[in-house]
């Protein structure tokens, strides 16, 4: 099982429906080892439903990029199915990264801080085993039948009408779209949460979209462009972390003082202290956004003619 970022033993000269079969099986087959995993064991590892989270991302970015060789009913049934799996891997996995922002909060060295983190690691954990109660129902549902249409996708593959295209044709394609969308929406300025969000998106469709075909092109694609990525994927992954915690503090604010009844002004300093401390966070990452963007201009300046270019190796 290729459940790494990297797929090896790919060449930009191979034919492309030669590579998608090689992909489709290596990011299918990750989904399918980690499902069972997330649904049945997520106590013994959390781990395992973070991996599964991944693994449908880095499916579906397979799937996309050679939605054209693959036929379209198929292609849609698979990707539904995945699209179920991920949205129950994701909605367990918020709560997980929120319990644990909360086990490793500053704010828990505030004595007047700890009533308020102790309501909210009880209903976080209360909405933990929710979201894995909806993570098996997805399995149970879902399960079987994307284990069995998964692991016959490689074998549909079929070429494109016309000449027959090599990797290398298909990852120019991919890669340059994926870019192009990406510095499209960078170049448009964004600055609120929803933009720079939808910025973030853009950046894991490039991010996942490098990782597929990282070995047709120059090194410097790898070793530069990409570390470049995923530094703005953690800046911008960090203040979605905490525009989402804040926004679930506040609402949790009006809960926790409708519920407490004479016990809120226990609670009410922690919920204060950790919505500040959340909302303190934006501009410390949009500092850390704009330095970054400084350096993506530069060295898509010095290096992106270099490292959009097919590789010379041949198999």
């Amino acid at each position: 099982m290729a459940e790494g970022k990297w797929i090896a033993g790919l060449d930009p000269h191979m034919r492309a429906t030669e590579a998608a079969c090689v992909v489709l099986a290596a990011r299918l087959d990750t989904v399918r080892h980690y499902l069972p995993l997330a649904a049945k064991a997520a106590d013994e590892n959390i781990e395992y439903v973070h991996q599964l989270r991944v693994g449908t991302r880095r499916a579906g970015a397979a799937l996309r990029a050679f939605a054209s060789f693959l036929p379209a009913k198929h292609l849609h049934t698979t990707k539904a199915r995945l699209r179920v799996l991920r949205q129950a891997a994701g909605d367990a996995r918020d709560w997980d990264v929120l319990l644990e922002m909360m086990s490793s909060n500053t704010s828990s060295a505030v004595p007047s801080s700890q009533p308020a983190l102790d309501f909210l690691r009880g209903y976080a954990a209360c909405e933990r085993v929710a979201a894995q109660s909806r993570l098996v129902d997805a399995f149970e549902d879902v399960g079987a039948a994307f284990a069995s249409s998964s692991a016959l996708m490689p074998g549909r593959v079929r070429g494109r009408r016309g000449k027959p295209q090599t990797l290398g044709d298909v990852a120019s394609e991919v890669i340059l779209l994926c870019l192009g969308r990406f510095q499209e929406t960078l170049d448009a300025r964004p600055e609120s949460a929803p933009e720079l969000h939808a910025l973030r998106i853009r950046g894991k469709r490039l991010r996942y979209a490098i990782e597929l075909f990282a070995e047709c092109f120059e090194a410097s694609l790898r070793e530069t462009i990409y570390p470049a990525v995923e530094d703005v994927q953690e800046i911008l992954g960090e203040m979605q972390d905490a525009t989402v915690a804040a926004a679930r503090f506040h609402t949790l604010h009006a809960t926790a003082q409708r519920v407490s009844g004479p016990d809120w002004p226990r609670l009410e300093p922690g919920f204060r202290a950790l919505e500040v401390e959340q909302e303190e966070k934006w501009p410390r990452g949009w500092e850390r956004f704009r330095s970054w963007v400084k350096r993506w201009t530069e060295l898509m300046q010095s290096h992106a003619p270099e490292s959009l270019q097919i590789s010379a190796k041949s198999a």
